[in-house]
């Protein structure tokens, strides 16, 4: 059976042909501006293809189209395609004040580099560069404050081999700033180790999101919240120092992952 077509994937390549058209450009000539084959150019016409970002923004540069005529409609394709449950839980990170997340066995989706986030999503590059997408809201002006509790667990798992490995744990080194914390909770010191949690305070209310085997749930439930959030301090309880965290993190990379 053929996979039907998403409608917004049509509307965005007939915008493309649109703007190729009103710019006189043929799809042999745009792709040769843009380095791409002429079948790459038909496809995202016909909304066959899922251009990534970055080569949205190159289209709308060569068409000569207004900032944002394409890429407003690119970003609908979220909303599309997210399960929606989790759609529920990316609204109310955007719109966070402050994250909270511990993670048993990932770096947080907001922190993972793209090779890393393709080894966790093998063969679905929209589901990546979806993920990439999410990390926009750290470079806001209104970035949210992130606090990221690790068990050390995490540094020990593999994901895409020893060099991404390494890259990605380089990368969270990198990240630690004024909005951004990073810490590590010793796997025998974790009081919590029952599973992964994220917190995020919007308008000043908390509310939750915990991944089950088999849907992520978002509650605002004040019971569900205040055990999360006693989770929370408990595990920061026994969890290394800021400092030291990143000594321990500096540490594994060069003990297991060079």
């Amino acid at each position: 059976m053929t996979k039907p077509r998403s409608p917004t994937l049509i509307t965005l390549g007939r915008l493309v042909r649109t703007f190729r058209d009103a710019a006189g450009l043929t799809q042999k000539g745009l792709a040769g501006a843009l380095g791409y084959t002429n079948g790459w150019v038909s496809n995202v016409e016909n909304g066959q293809l899922r251009p990534r970002p970055e080569q949205v923004t190159a289209l709308e540069q060569e068409l000569g189209a207004p900032p944002g005529a394409l890429m407003n409609v690119y970003e609908q394709l979220d909303g599309e395609t997210l399960p929606g449950w989790f759609r529920e839980w990316v609204d109310e990170e955007e719109r966070a004040d402050v994250l909270r997340t511990f993670q048993l066995a990932l770096i947080p989706g907001l922190l993972q580099i793209e090779e890393y986030a393709r080894a966790l999503l093998p063969g679905d590059e929209a589901g990546v560069a979806r993920r990439m997408n999410r990390q926009k809201i750290l470079a806001r002006d209104d970035a949210p404050t992130l606090h990221v509790v690790l068990d050390e667990a995490v540094l020990y798992r593999a994901r895409g081999g020893p060099k991404v490995t390494r890259a990605q744990l380089e990368h969270l080194i990198a990240s630690v700033g004024p909005r951004l914390s990073v810490q590590v909770v010793r796997s025998d010191k974790n009081p919590r180790s029952t599973g992964a949690f994220n917190i995020a305070t919007v308008d000043g209310a908390d509310v939750g999101y915990v991944e089950t085997v088999i849907r992520g749930i978002v509650t605002s439930s004040r019971e569900d919240v205040a055990e999360l959030m006693a989770a929370w301090e408990a595990i920061r309880t026994f969890a290394l120092s800021q400092a030291e965290s990143i000594d321990f993190i500096r540490k594994v990379i060069e003990e297991k992952w060079t």
